[in-house]
């Protein structure tokens, strides 16, 4: 009698669930993933950015290098698939030059969007502080419980009551 192969798969799942000396996870494992290579050009993770990408690099190998826009779009194309070509250096420098240049202009972003942002931390605490003398004033104060209130037994009593007794 010979075995169809869907026989042969359902034969060694049921071994595998009677055979105690296999995990439970072992149906489930699997090998670890290789990763990806790293590309020398920076990928963009959306289409509209990689296209803006791929522009703003080949327009760097036109305007610095003196390539036809032709010449670097295929420049660039041939890097970001991994194909041969003799401006690999180029088109990998540029793009790393793209990227500094990005970085230095996110990082003015985010320098000038902390300044702006000081003064409305700095009042957000002052009336915290005003919050907080008020509420001392009046006679609130911070608890240290996670409740906020007064504990009502000691910490080692049962808030379920007392313990049952067993009858024997």
């Amino acid at each position: 009698m010979t075995l169809s192969s869907s026989d042969e798969i359902l034969n060694q799942i049921d071994h595998a669930l009677s055979d105690h000396s296999v995990g439970p996870d072992a149906m489930r494992c699997r090998p670890e993933p290789v990763p990806a290579p790293v590309p020398s050009v920076p990928t963009v993770p959306f289409i509209g950015g990689r296209m803006a990408a791929r522009e703003v690099v080949a327009r760097r190998l036109v305007d610095e290098h003196g390539l036809t826009p032709d010449d670097a779009a295929a420049a660039v194309h041939a890097v970001e698939t991994g194909q041969p070509t003799e401006h690999h250096h180029l088109v990998t420098a540029a793009a790393q030059a793209a990227a500094a240049e990005l970085a230095q202009r996110l990082g003015q972003v985010f320098a000038a969007f902390t300044r702006a942002l000081e003064p409305m931390a700095r009042a957000a605490a002052a009336v915290v502080r005003q919050l907080d003398d008020a509420l001392r004033a009046a006679g609130h104060r911070a608890s240290s419980s996670r409740r906020g209130g007064r504990r009502e037994r000691k910490a080692w009593e049962s808030p379920y009551g007392p313990s049952s007794r067993r009858k024997r």
